[in-house]
């Protein structure tokens, strides 16, 4: 069954992840003063921002979740009063689709056509969205052009270019340093060195430093960390096969359990020849919660995957193989590394399946307490967030708010409160989606007692399909 506001052609592709929570929508949507069940705080004052993928045109190949174009929800809380809007990312890919009237990429399972212009893929900028120098910037998850959104009407302001120094693309995960305002990024290379380059771009948007990183081969870091003084880059033994995307045009990822996860750890501006690698237990990580110096020691708190092999399915059809790959196993975990003796430390901090982690955004690079995180039931068909988990940090405890039957979560920033002091002083808040009634709510939650539920609840006049990544921004810089 197709939802009412779904494009016509999704009856046609039996795919699950263009149905159910992940079905896109045919519109962008303005509502002004949303309906609400309970009352918003007077004190909750900015906008939560999340991207995600909502395909446009019938896919020509078999599709991945990872393929839809970015569409961007904004929900807006001043004086108790909540207003939404919803904005495609208008990518030069999507542009191209648009005059054509049709889908012209093949998707990320291929098989590629490496003359397609720009890229063998479509850069969607359907991933992250990061607030800097005044905008707010969407990004893709293989590196791609940070496309400019105005933050409170979500249209479009061009790509950004850094000061016009821009010349490789950005990684879907770069981190802002509040105290500096400074942006940090990586880019990677798949065929030849240098595979990966790491950059630094100034609070006013200027790109000010940028290094080739020696890496052994192409590899497929999705995040970096910040610290103080200091970035961490990633170096997993889970990466594509160069050689089948060479000659057959698809990207296939093996783990090799043979080599050592890596973090290299660069000072904020340094060279190639400063960083220093401290090798790991073999595993992958999409998501780190947060990194901090505690003396001559880095610490890092992340969602760790020990055996991201779960794509043992693979030959039984590339629907199958996608569903498979995307059954994420991660728990949360902590690196330690002493930049004066060199020792190291890892141990998990919790067992339970959880993703999409989320710290105060604005305290990234120093020590933090509280992380939000979703978590992943172990039998999931597709990726759905059924429960909204809080961690303490320094005594391992973690609450946890179970959505009810029939409702699905989003990434759930948090969202201080005006005035606040204490790190968990304020609120949390989410997008959810009801399946069978076809609609969306916003929910916001107290920080400090998530588990007795949802103390607000706006109705929103239009569905919103799953997404990825979420982000709170103060009033401040908005309004």
């Amino acid at each position: 069954m197709t939802a009412a506001d779904a494009p016509t052609w999704t009856a046609r592709v039996g795919n699950p992840y263009l149905h159910g929570i992940h079905g896109p929508v045919v519109h962008e949507t303005t509502a002004i003063d949303l309906e609400v069940e309970g009352e918003l705080p007077a004190d909750l004052y900015g906008a939560y921002v999340r991207n995600g993928p909502n395909q446009v045109y019938e896919p020509t190949n078999p599709y991945h979740w990872f393929d839809g174009d970015g569409m961007v929800h904004g929900l807006y809380f001043r004086d108790g009063r909540l207003d939404y809007r919803s904005r495609f990312v208008r990518t030069d890919g999507l542009a191209d689709e648009v005059r054509q009237g049709r889908a012209i990429w093949p998707g990320v399972m291929g098989p590629f056509d490496f003359e397609k212009p720009r890229h063998y893929l479509k850069d969607t900028a359907n991933t992250d969205l990061v607030w800097h120098d005044g905008h707010l910037l969407a990004t893709w998850y293989l590196c791609g052009t940070p496309y400019r959104l105005d933050p409170l009407t979500l249209d479009d302001r061009g790509k950004a270019d850094f000061g016009g120094k821009l010349t490789t693309t950005v990684s879907a995960h770069p981190k802002v340093d509040e105290r500096t305002g400074e942006l940090v990024y990586f880019t990677l290379a798949e065929f030849e060195p240098p595979y990966m380059t790491y950059g630094v771009v100034s609070k006013d948007g200027e790109l000010v430093h940028q290094t080739p990183i020696d890496l052994p081969g192409a590899r497929d870091p999705h995040e970096l960390n910040i610290t103080e003084h200091y970035s961490i880059l990633h170096d997993f033994p889970f990466f594509h096969d160069v050689e089948v995307l060479r000659k057959h045009g698809y990207r296939v990822t093996r783990f090799d359990r043979s080599l050592p996860s890596r973090f290299g750890v660069i000072p904020r501006r340094g060279t190639n020849e400063q960083v220093r690698w401290f090798e790991f237990e073999p595993g992958y990580v999409l998501h780190m919660v947060n990194a901090w110096e505690e003396g001559d020691w880095i610490v890092i708190d992340g969602c760790f995957q020990p055996d991201p092999t779960i794509v043992a399915e693979r030959g039984k059809g590339p629907l199958t193989s996608m569903l498979a790959y995307l059954r994420v196993r991660a728990h949360l975990h902590r690196w330690r590394m002493n930049l004066e003796t060199g020792e190291t430390w890892e141990g998990p901090l919790d067992d339970l399946n959880v993703e999409f982690c989320l710290p105060d955004t604005n305290l990234y690079g120093v020590k933090t307490r509280y992380s939000y995180h979703q978590y992943l039931p172990e039998d999931m068909v597709t990726v759905d967030f059924r429960a909204l988990v809080k961690y303490d940090h320094e005594d391992g405890s973690a609450v946890r708010y179970d959505y009810p039957d029939g409702w699905h979560g989003s990434e759930s920033p948090f969202a201080p409160r005006l005035g606040a002091t204490g790190e968990d002083g304020g609120y949390v808040v989410t997008l959810m989606m009801n399946v069978a009634e076809a609609r969306s709510e916003c929910w916001v939650f107290a920080a400090q007692q998530i588990e007795k539920g949802p103390i607000a609840k706006a109705k929103l006049p239009t569905r919103v399909p799953s997404g990825f990544h979420a982000r709170w921004v103060p009033g401040d810089r908005i309004f």
